[in-house]
């Protein structure tokens, strides 16, 4: 009966157009209160939420995507891109697709990927006769592997909800990170193949100049490698690989000559209201999880679907269309925090990993910034860029194509993210 207040009214803030901090928040204190429990125990609910060790990466990946952006550091690694793959049918769109490949290895976050790519690529893509609706497009549809190449943000949070090895869900989401990426840019190359969009290339970079690239740039390029190498080889733990992080984005700021007291400044200020909202999420996000676990909410929903089909692929696939409706509804984090205690113990008895699935909750979730009515990427790139929503959402169409195709072969197909960590890592 709590679980079913919590859901109407949660739902009902929404309908209502609250922010969706003040309506999960309302509904739980609304949901406690009907319980008959002492609201001084909300507090104490919330706080041993965010009480987790491996959540201290989180402001300290934020921190250092921050450095990254307000450094300047984005566009080293555009200029390697471009130097690379600028030659190629679909010119930038491949550039852009590649940097942001590069980048979603340093900073885990979508958002602000889409913004840091979106200041530099969208006006160069215009420049050489791209379509800017196009370029908006791609630009915020790329941003989804934000989450899913490691670092991430968003598998962190699964990883301390779910009691999996980070370790693991950042490896696992190297492969699947590449064949998203690689979707997306098939997409584009039958674009500028067909003709349906002007993809102007560049002329073809010498193997000389794209090594004088790659040797301008490349203590930035070599960054996601320190972060997935400290990992793997077990020598750091996700706290100490986010501080590495931070700290090597400063000495690349000050070898380059880009530090300045404002940017760090600015990070720092942007980085603490960043965290603060996430880890005000996870805390009343985590209450509502504990309520729907008091209930017993989870193995209810789980002897339902059982009750239905044992099939996994089958419940894997009504999960995902579940998911992909909640992505339009929520923003990712409360969204996943809210789903995963429901949907994980019914993927366990069907013998999905937990590092499998918490791949698909995590980019599955991620598609909602692309989706209306939230779809907060697409919020953001308006914030970017001079657009009209309705535009934008009509031009992203044609990406969630790829997108959704890319996310079905991850569910289907677990190799594709339980290879490497059972590679380096062994079985667990």
């Amino acid at each position: 009966m709590i679980s079913l207040i919590l859901t109407v009214s949660f739902i009902g803030l929404m309908m209502l157009r609250v922010p969706v901090t003040y309506a999960i928040g309302l509904s739980v204190l609304i949901s406690i209160s009907f319980m008959g429990k002492d609201l001084v125990a909300l507090p104490q609910y919330m706080i041993q939420g965010v009480t987790s060790v491996p959540l201290l990466a989180v402001p300290f990946f934020i921190f250092a995507g921050n450095l990254f952006d307000s450094m300047g550091l984005s566009r080293r690694i555009w200029d390697f891109a471009q130097h690379l793959v600028g030659h190629w049918r679909g010119g930038l769109g491949h550039v852009l697709t590649v940097a942001e490949m590069i980048l979603s290895g340093i900073s885990g976050s979508a958002l602000a990927d889409e913004a840091a790519l979106g200041i530099i690529a969208i006006p160069a893509m215009e420049k050489l006769g791209y379509r800017r609706r196009f370029a908006a497009a791609l630009t915020l549809s790329v941003a989804v592997l934000g989450p899913i190449i490691p670092p991430s943000i968003n598998m962190i949070i699964y990883g301390v909800i779910a009691e999996v090895s980070i370790a693991r869900l950042f490896i696992g989401g190297i492969i699947p990170g590449i064949v998203i990426g690689g979707c997306i840019m098939g997409l584009i190359y039958f674009f500028a193949v067909k003709g349906i969009e002007p993809c102007p290339i560049q002329p073809r970079k010498s193997i000389s100049e794209i090594g004088r690239s790659f040797y301008r740039n490349s203590l930035t390029l070599i960054a996601p490698f320190i972060i997935i190498i400290g990992m793997a080889v077990g020598v750091a733990t996700p706290t100490e690989v986010g501080l590495l992080a931070s700290l090597y984005a400063l000495f690349l700021g000050l070898v380059y000559r880009e530090a300045s007291m404002k940017g760090l400044v600015d990070s720092l200020k942007s980085s603490v209201k960043s965290t603060s909202l996430i880890m005000y999420i996870i805390a009343v996000s985590t209450v509502a999880g504990w309520i729907y676990t008091y209930e017993g909410t989870s193995q209810k929903i789980a002897e339902l679907i059982l009750s239905t089909t044992t099939n996994k692929y089958l419940v894997l696939f009504f999960i995902n269309v579940f998911l992909l409706i909640m992505g339009c509804l929520l923003e990712p984090i409360p969204a996943m925090i809210l789903t995963t205690p429901i949907f994980l113990p019914v993927v366990k008895q069907l013998g999905v990993d937990p590092v499998h699935f918490g791949l698909i909750i995590c980019y599955n979730l991620t598609i909602g910034i692309i989706t209306p009515p939230m779809g907060i990427g697409l919020y953001v790139m308006i914030g970017v860029v001079d657009i009209k929503f309705e535009e934008l959402v009509k031009a992203c169409m044609p990406f969630l194509i790829p997108i959704i195709a890319s996310l079905f072969l991850i569910t289907f197909i677990p190799e594709l993210t339980l290879f490497l960590p059972n590679l380096i890592m062994g079985k667990p």
